[in-house]
C-alpha cells in the first residue's frame, strides 16, 4: 500500500556527495496516464543498499517547478529497498518525476524519468467516450497507428467519427508534435508511451495514449 504525502521535506540534503554502496535498480509509476485531474499518482522505487528515505517529485518540464502539491516523502521503505508513496496532481499535463534515495551521511543517488506522468483536464476524460462532457456534440474516437524503423517511428492519425482541426503529440521523450501524421526518431532504444490529444474543436478534444517499443 502506498504511504499518504508528508505536508514538508525531510531535514536531509545531499551535502555529503553521492552515495557510493546505494543505487536506484527501478522505479514504478501507477496510473500514470490517461487520468484525470485531480488524479492519485502512486510511486514505488526499488532500491539496493542502505536507503533511509526515498523522495518523489513531480515536475512541469516548461516551467521547471514542482506541480501543485505534488512531491511526495517516504520514510518507512522496507527492509528489501521497497519505497512506496503516492500524491495528488491538481493540474493537467506531462510531467517529469525526480526520485532521489538517501543513504547515510546526507549522500544521495537520483534519477529523472522524462514524460513520465501525463494526466488530462477533467472536462476531456481520457479514453472513455462515455465520460465526455455533456455540452460535447461531437461522438468521435481518437487513435492512431505506429510503425517502427530503428529508432525512427511514423505515427498515424486513426481518428473516426469527425475530421479534427487540430492535433497534439506527446511522443514520451519530452518531444512534442503538432502534425497530423508526424515521425519522430528517439535517442534511446526503450518504451515509450505516446499520447494524441485530438481536436475537434476549441472546446471538444480527446487523448487516447499507446505505448511503443524502440529497440
Amino acid at each position: 500500500m502506498p504511504f499518504s504525502a508528508m505536508a514538508s521535506a525531510p531535514s536531509v540534503s545531499c551535502k555529503g556527495g553521492t552515495c557510493s554502496n546505494l543505487k536506484i535498480t527501478k522505479v514504478t509509476i501507477s496510473s500514470a496516464v490517461s487520468k484525470t485531474v485531480p488524479a492519485k499518482i502512486g510511486f514505488t522505487g526499488y532500491v539496493s543498499g542502505p536507503v533511509r528515505l526515498v523522495q518523489y517529485t513531480v515536475i512541469d518540464p516548461k516551467t521547471g517547478k514542482v506541480v501543485g502539491s505534488t512531491s511526495a516523502y517516504c520514510s518507512k521503505c522496507t527492509t528489501k529497498g521497497i519505497c512506496s508513496c503516492s500524491c495528488i496532481i491538481k493540474q493537467a499535463g506531462t510531467f517529469d518525476v525526480k526520485i532521489t534515495a538517501y543513504g547515510s551521511g546526507n549522500c544521495c543517488v537520483s534519477m529523472v524519468k522524462k514524460a513520465a506522468i501525463t494526466v488530462g483536464s477533467a472536462n476531456a476524460p481520457a479514453n472513455d467516450p462515455a465520460k465526455a462532457p455533456s455540452n460535447d456534440p461531437a461522438k468521435f474516437v481518437p487513435g492512431f497507428k505506429s510503425v517502427v524503423s530503428g529508432k525512427k517511428v511514423t505515427f498515424k492519425d486513426t481518428t473516426s467519427g469527425v475530421k479534427p482541426v487540430r492535433w497534439d503529440w506527446n511522443f514520451g521523450d519530452g518531444y512534442r508534435s503538432n502534425a497530423q501524421n508526424p515521425t519522430h526518431t528517439y535517442k534511446k532504444a526503450g518504451t515509450y508511451t505516446v499520447c494524441l490529444t485530438v481536436y475537434a474543436n476549441n472546446n471538444n478534444y480527446k487523448l487516447v495514449c499507446n505505448k511503443v517499443v524502440v529497440k
